[in-house]
């Protein structure tokens, strides 16, 4: 695709994929157009809404040169970043970021990001991330300096530091480190932890900066507060086996980070399955955690790695030995998702 005269630069594409989420978007594009970073382009895709967000992309789109508005029928999220991806590489852009249509940047998030990127000659970029309901909080000042996550850092940190996370939307990537068969990953579910796996394997380090610049928001739709069919166990079990199977062999200490993360998951989301009340729902899901669980109890690589917590191996130990007791236990402590 050609570049018209009047094309704006696209320094940065931020991809924004929506689906009904007029409640919250005007908030979020407010945010975006704030930036002060200013050679970005915004990148809609409106995903088959029907609560009028297709209408409020146009609206953006029409009022600001910065912004373009993509419609498509309900693909799902994947599909949506990944026609934002190949709109972003049409206009030209050199970096990428993306944006849940109800969350907010920080003013200084991608200016930030990208200044760490570049002085780090890195392609990519992360920062922390806070939550909040109603009001976002204050924004504190953002820093100028950075630490180095250099390889194989960078993925341990991916895996088990919460701050740098699984999500697409606290990071910052060069165009060219990111694939469409990396975001369009055939999950529906921790789809964006395997592409960022992916897309962290092909870097040679990151760079973080310490401040929340995302502000994530939590309501009742959120992914934190949805009950999750029996599909998002599947998908979440696939992503972390895929991860165990993809570290580079120079890097044995990853390899048994990646196994300890691989085993926590199906603790974690046999826990899950619990605390439901209607496990019931899930007995095929559950026997086949069960069974990887009960087998891994005594495997070094497993259940006795040492860099799986202690409250793992107790949960994986109640899970296998005694079923009734943590049952109750997880549907009195456990209160997410059920």
């Amino acid at each position: 695709m050609m570049l018209g005269p009047d094309t704006p630069r696209c320094e940065v594409a931020v991809i924004v994929p929506v689906h009904n989420g007029a409640a919250y978007l005007p908030d979020c594009l407010a945010a975006i157009a704030a930036q002060s970073l200013h050679d970005f382009c915004c990148i809609l895709v409106d995903d088959g809404s029907t609560d009028g967000s297709a209408a409020l992309c146009d609206e953006a789109a029409a009022n600001d040169p910065r912004f373009v508005a993509l419609h498509q029928p309900r693909s799902g999220v994947s599909a949506a970043r990944t026609a934002g991806v190949r709109r972003a590489r049409e206009l030209g852009a050199i970096w990428l970021a993306f944006c849940d249509a109800d969350d907010r940047y920080h003013p200084d998030f991608l200016r930030t990001l990208h200044h760490a990127a570049q002085d780090a000659a890195l392609p990519l970029a992360c920062c922390r991330y806070d939550t909040f309901t109603d009001a976002p909080p204050a924004d504190a000042a953002a820093p100028e300096a950075y630490r180095v996550l250099a390889a194989p850092a960078h993925l341990e940190a991916l895996l088990r530091d919460h701050a740098v996370d699984y999500g697409l939307w606290n990071k910052l990537y060069a165009a060219g480190l990111l694939t469409e068969e990396m975001l369009d990953n055939g999950l529906a579910y921790n789809e964006d932890l395997l592409a960022n796996w992916r897309a962290f394997l092909r870097a040679k380090g990151c760079a973080f900066c310490d401040f929340a610049g995302y502000h994530y928001r939590q309501h009742a739709e959120s992914a934190t507060h949805r009950a999750l069919p029996p599909q998002s166990i599947d998908d979440q079990r696939r992503a972390a086996a895929l991860i165990r199977g993809d570290v580079p062999a120079q890097w044995p200490e990853l390899q048994q980070t990646a196994n300890a993360f691989y085993y926590e998951k199906l603790v974690y989301l046999a826990s899950m399955i619990h605390r439901r009340a209607d496990a019931d729902a899930y007995r095929v899901q559950l026997g086949e955690l069960n069974i990887g669980i009960t087998a891994g109890l005594k495997d070094p690589q497993l259940g006795r790695n040492p860099r799986l917590p202690f409250a793992i191996r107790a949960a994986a130990w109640a899970t296998v030995h005694a079923p009734r007791l943590w049952r109750r236990i997880c549907r009195k402590f456990l209160k997410d998702r059920q």
